[in-house]
C-alpha cells in the first residue's frame, strides 16, 4: 500500500514542475526567450547563439549588422525575402511584434525568422528552429535587455 502512495506523490510532483524559459539577448535591441526543456546546453559566440539538446544543434539566435549603404529597413527585408524564395522555400510575413518587421521562410522542418527592430533598424535579428517550436520562441522576441 506504502508503494501506490508514492507512485501517486511522485506523479503528482512531477505533473507540478514548471519548465521555465531563459531569455537570451544578442544584443540590445533583441531579447529571446526559449524554454529550458528544449534544450541541454548553449555555445555563445559574437552576437550568436547556438541551442543544444543531447549533443544535436536544435536552433540558434544571432544579430547581424546592416550595412550602412542598404536601402531603407522595408526594401532591405524584401531584399532578404527574394534571396530566401525558391520552389522548396515557403516564405511568409511575421506581422505579430509590435516594433518589428520581418518574415520566415520554412525549410526541411525548420523555421528561420529575419526581424528588424523598427527603434533601432541598424541589425537583423535572425533565429532558426525547428517548425514546432519556432511559433513559441518567436512570440517571445523584444527589445534586448
Amino acid at each position: 500500500m506504502k508503494l501506490p502512495g508514492s507512485l501517486i506523490v511522485a506523479l503528482f510532483l512531477t505533473g507540478c514542475a514548471s519548465t521555465q524559459s531563459i531569455s537570451f539577448s544578442p544584443s540590445q535591441d533583441y531579447a529571446v526567450s526559449v524554454s529550458s526543456n528544449l534544450f541541454d546546453a548553449v555555445r555563445i559566440d559574437n552576437n550568436d547563439i547556438t541551442l543544444f539538446n543531447d549533443g544535436k544543434a536544435l536552433g540558434f539566435i544571432r544579430v547581424e549588422p546592416i550595412p550602412s549603404d542598404a536601402p531603407s529597413t522595408s526594401e532591405f527585408i524584401n531584399i532578404l525575402k527574394s534571396a530566401s524564395e525558391s520552389e522548396s522555400v515557403e516564405t511568409q510575413t511575421l506581422g505579430i511584434y509590435p516594433g518589428f518587421t520581418g518574415f520566415s521562410a520554412e525549410v526541411r522542418n525548420y523555421k528561420t525568422g529575419y526581424l528588424i527592430n523598427a527603434e533601432n533598424p541598424s541589425s537583423v535579428l535572425i533565429f532558426s528552429f525547428p517548425e514546432d517550436t519556432f511559433e513559441d520562441v518567436a512570440k517571445t522576441i523584444s527589445s534586448g535587455i
